[in-house]
């Protein structure tokens, strides 16, 4: 099998990366800074226990990929606001609609606009601590496991390739489990995704549990009213603590490692960031059902304009934040 990793960032480079040392037949398709460092001198993998130079086929586009293979699997690895250019990419290089594309991505709303192009979609609840500040080095801050991953059909159900999958990374060290309801713990997953834009926008200023908070309790009352579900978050953070791993930070990444993929995108200056595809959906579904949803509306706003200013983060406190929303 080859796994095609596409939009090897720092989740996909990690992914990409550990599947490649255990025996895998990889290939990365990532941002043209990344993909050159990869190829002049291999992918440069830190974990908790060593590094890593892998030389790993890394190309740019899609149309490198062709022609495609029966044996083929796409982990669609790009931030969600970059779905829909991936999946085009990948039909306009030639890829047959039976191209089994799994989303290890955040978000619910990926696997729904896959379908629109493939018909094999997957979803993988992934978490994986990565962080992805220089091309062609990504950093794993993690031991004994290198993560948490359920992965199954979408809407629901399993299969031969989600056994397959789940094989593939649990030799490559992740805890990773085929799930017949998979999006469920995507559905818990993204409620805590829901403060990467708080996480990015505060850099850690202020007290944001009550915010934190709020933020949650629109997504609830928005997806109760639209009949989506998810995993009873008690239950899906307890999975999480048994199969998880366990934090070690590299020497001299101290400084990084609480820090997740928006404060990333604001660091790096990238000019994008998945908020508008985390509390933004939150928003517009609120929106077609009557619910007000002010809190994540003022995360998505306020972290679109900072990653289209390519101001860093810490901009404001999450006080600043409260009495935003107050004063409507």
């Amino acid at each position: 099998m080859r796994y095609i990793i596409f939009g090897a960032g720092g989740i996909g480079s990690v992914l990409g990366g550990h599947l490649f040392r255990t025996g895998c037949e990889v290939v990365l398709v990532g941002n043209a800074a990344h993909v050159e460092a990869i190829n002049a001198r291999g992918l440069r993998l830190v974990t908790g226990d060593e590094p890593y130079t892998l030389r790993i086929p890394a190309c740019k586009h899609a149309q490198a990929l062709a022609p495609f293979r029966e044996d083929d699997v796409v982990l669609l690895c790009a931030k969600s606001q970059h779905t829909l250019k991936c999946l085009g990419q990948l039909r306009n290089a030639g890829a047959p609609r039976s191209l089994p594309i799994c989303c290890c991505q955040n978000s619910i709303s990926n696997e729904p606009l896959a379908t629109r192009v493939f018909d094999a979609v997957y979803g993988a609840m992934i978490m994986v601590p990565a962080i992805f500040m220089s091309p062609g080095e990504v950093i794993s801050p993690i031991t004994t496991r290198n993560g948490f991953i359920d992965i199954g059909r979408y809407p629901r159900g399993t299969d031969a390739l989600c056994e397959t999958l789940a094989g593939a990374l649990t030799c490559a060290g992740f805890s990773a489990r085929a799930h017949p309801e998979v999006m469920k713990p995507k559905g818990a997953k993204c409620l805590t995704n829901l403060g990467n834009a708080l996480e990015a926008i505060t850099d850690g200023q202020g007290d944001e549990n009550a915010l934190m908070q709020a933020v949650q309790r629109e997504a609830m009352q928005v997806w109760s009213a639209a009949g989506i579900e998810w995993e009873e978050m008690d239950a899906f953070r307890q999975r999480a603590r048994t199969r998880y791993g366990v934090r070690k930070v590299p020497a001299g990444y101290e400084h990084l490692t609480k820090r997740g993929s928006s404060w990333q995108s604001l660091a790096r200056g990238t000019g994008n960031i998945e908020a508008e595809q985390l509390n933004g959906d939150v928003v517009a579904l609120g929106r077609l059902l009557g619910i007000a949803t002010p809190y994540n509306e003022l995360l998505w706003h306020i972290a679109d304009q900072m990653a289209r200013a390519h101001e860093a983060p810490g901009k404001y406190s999450a006080d600043d934040l409260q009495h935003m929303v107050q004063e409507g």
